[in-house]
């Protein structure tokens, strides 16, 4: 048993380092972050230097794109920090790097915005833990990805992408659509796929069976509930000062009583309700 136990934890722990498969995601594969990998560089003067930040972000693996420089070729999102003098533009000094490996806790998520979300978690930086969330925007489908914003909160680096990337496969462009590539336009129809009012079209009739049979089910719910808290209520009432063994044992007689006379009970309403009944027909019922 232990050593199952140690192999289930194996593979579990193997599957979590190989990253994103995107093809196979749940989230990951209705969007076209697979189709390229990012790249971003911003630069600052910090006299007498050139401070270069250079971000680079793949978070799938079906995108084989090579790693730059400095960066495991196995990084879901790898960023470095170079520093160039005024005297030497061609050498640039590495002065920090930040490695997402495919080994760091991932997650993938939609916000409230219904833009996609993805969490990359405890990537070591020296003696620290360094978070990462990246939000993809999606602007239109034909634009180029790019980050739009790096923003740090503590140990935590919030990056926004702008582009192709946070878009479904199949939207056209200038559309919210579905997943099926259908645009948002206004096609006459509700939600529900009925004409809607003053567009000439009938409007289906409103089906009652669906109310009918939920008042349904909650009113037999309901019944349930209140017969369970009855019969909860009254043994221990009978059995109070007792053990939990009487309790039980006079909470199954009665649960028993009960369900004996519901067939003779449900009968009788039924003859009631169809005028079929007499008071003769009471003699076998006595109430709960």
């Amino acid at each position: 048993m232990k050593l199952s136990r140690q192999a289930f934890a194996a593979a579990l722990f193997a599957q979590l380092a190989l990253g994103f498969k995107c093809s196979q995601h749940d989230i990951l594969k209705k969007y076209n972050v697979d189709k390229n990998d990012i790249t971003h560089t911003s630069s600052r003067e910090t006299p007498p230097s050139t401070t270069e930040e250079q971000w680079w972000i793949n978070i799938c693996q079906e995108n084989t794109s090579p790693a730059p420089e400095n960066c495991q070729k196995n990084d879901l999102l790898c960023g470095k920090t170079v520093v160039t003098l005024p005297d030497d533009r061609n050498n640039k000094l590495l002065t920090q790097l930040i490695d997402f490996t495919e080994s760091v806790s991932q997650s993938a998520s939609v916000n409230d915005k219904n833009e996609l979300v993805v969490d990359l978690k405890n990537a070591k930086w020296g003696p620290n833990s360094i978070d990462a969330e990246l939000t993809f925007v999606c602007t239109s489908p034909n634009d180029a990805s790019s980050v739009s914003s790096v923003t740090w909160q503590d140990q935590r680096v919030l990056i926004a992408i702008k582009g192709s990337a946070g878009c479904l496969k199949g939207e056209k462009d200038g559309g919210n659509g579905d997943d099926n590539g259908h645009d948002g336009g206004d096609n006459g129809n509700d939600d529900d796929g009925n004409r809607k009012d003053g567009d000439g079209g009938d409007r289906k009739p409103h089906k009652r069976g669906s109310s009918l049979g939920s008042w349904f089910v909650w009113l037999v719910t309901y019944a349930l509930l209140f017969a369970l808290i009855y019969l909860l209520a009254t043994s221990y009432m009978s059995t109070r000062g007792g053990n939990f063994r009487e309790f039980r044992e006079e909470f199954v007689e009665r649960s028993t009583g009960l369900a004996a006379s519901l067939p003779q009970f449900a009968k009788e309403v039924v003859s009631r309700v169809i005028g079929r009944g007499s008071s003769s027909q009471r003699g076998g019922y006595s109430a709960v």
